[in-house]
């Protein structure tokens, strides 16, 4: 009884292990592992995953997001200019021409047309914000939803094993279900690269000091 309980925690711990430990004969681990393979396929498909609060991950870049200024709308103005300072009533030593040199930055912040120009880019921004925010949680429930379904075939790989050493199927069937998960990791392999290219891109977002909370946002 002890031995199983220690066994039970052990799958409940380390559930993403459900791998074919060795191919050719039937361990001791496999059969222990077919006396829950109901339970465990269950578990799988009754399992919700969490949800991500898309309204509190906008609202988080929205606050925090990095401020952009289009420096096109700035001008620079230069100015020169010499002359005599008449302030002086002493010349012996001393030189009266003088020269003077300007620079002059303006931005036009109440410019109505420029103003409305510069909701228009933050309306979009905002946009692109949030289409980025839609792109990361389609590929993170992509994932997870491989990722499940990789678990379920191993576990159906071990049972086909138990099977096919019983005469009960072909090893044909059992190499399909191999075939099956080798295209899963290939495909939790490209989601994983887009979702990390995604997650960059909605960090970029905000200012530095904010990034590791957006990160637990996205987790």
């Amino acid at each position: 009884m002890r031995f199983f309980l220690i066994f039970f925690i052990c799958i409940f711990l380390f559930a993403d292990d459900y791998y074919d430990k060795n191919s050719s004969s039937v361990t001791k681990y496999d059969l222990e592992l077919m006396q829950e393979f109901d339970k465990l396929v269950y578990e799988l498909s009754d399992k919700e995953p969490k949800s991500l609060d898309i309204n509190a991950i906008y609202k988080f870049i929205k606050i925090h997001k990095k401020y952009i200024t289009d420096y096109s709308l700035a001008k620079v103005n230069l100015t020169a200019s010499t002359g005599i300072d008449s302030s002086y009533t002493n010349d012996s030593d001393r030189k009266r021409e003088y020269s003077k040199v300007g620079i002059q930055l303006t931005y036009p912040i109440f410019d109505p047309k420029s103003n409305k120009d510069m909701q228009n880019k933050k309306l979009e921004y905002n946009f692109k914000i949030l289409d980025e925010i839609k792109q990361y949680v389609k590929l993170r429930n992509q994932l997870i939803a491989k990722q499940r379904e990789l678990k379920f075939n191993r576990l159906i790989q071990i049972k086909q094993k138990l099977q096919v050493k019983k005469a009960v199927i072909y090893l044909n069937e059992k190499l399909k279900t191999i075939e099956q998960i080798l295209n899963l990791q290939n495909d939790i392999l490209d989601i994983k690269s887009n979702l990390q290219i995604s997650k960059t891109t909605l960090l970029n977002y905000v200012k530095d000091s904010y990034k590791k909370q957006l990160e637990e946002l996205l987790k």
